[in-house]
């Protein structure tokens, strides 16, 4: 029978980014699956915006509809179709790993509706990407194919201009009738 060839990477994204952080990131092969069913189907696995770690894998519900697995396909009335090909699974380390990714997302990965489900799926920048955790130093995205190189060297520098020390780049909690006084 024919074996198909194993996956090549799609970054160069393997150790260490540069900057004072710390940082690792990687890329990890994934093969991943889209399963798809109705919602009281998928309601009764997991909720929407879930993140869930499996023995073989782990799954995650980013639509009503549709879930992504890694490991085996739920037992029901679901179609499944193979998605692993068309996204890069990336995986950042460190102790300010999910401060980092913060500072540059759309939405506040602190706020208490999504330190309860650990997962966002939002922009980092321009990057369209799904971002999962099971604690802050230890995060997983995936991202386009396509985009996966360009990402990791936005990530890159990114890493650079951060520096600890700098109060610009930490944003504080102030009243909402303040004025920005950022810049």
């Amino acid at each position: 029978m024919f074996e198909p060839p194993p996956p090549l990477p799609a970054t160069d994204a393997s150790g260490f980014l540069p900057g004072p952080l710390g940082l690792r990131l990687d890329e990890e092969f994934l093969s991943l699956s889209a399963i798809n069913g109705s919602r009281s189907a998928l309601d009764a696995i997991f909720p929407v915006g879930n993140a869930r770690i499996n023995p073989d894998g782990w799954s995650l519900r980013v639509r009503p509809s549709a879930a992504w697995t890694s490991g085996d396909t739920p037992a029901g009335e679901f179609s499944s179709v193979e998605i692993g090909h068309g996204l890069t699974h990336l995986r950042l380390r460190g102790v300010e790993a999910l401060h980092f990714l913060g500072q540059y997302t759309c939405v506040d990965l602190f706020a208490a509706p999504l330190r309860q489900v650990k997962t966002a799926r939002t922009r980092l920048n321009q990057y369209d990407c799904t971002i999962w955790w099971t604690n802050t130093r230890d995060v997983h995205l995936l991202i386009a194919r396509s985009l996966a190189q360009s990402f990791c060297d936005h990530l890159r520098i990114l890493a650079v201009r951060n520096e600890p020390g700098d109060s610009f780049k930490h944003p504080r909690p102030s009243a909402p009738e303040a004025p920005n006084r950022r810049g």
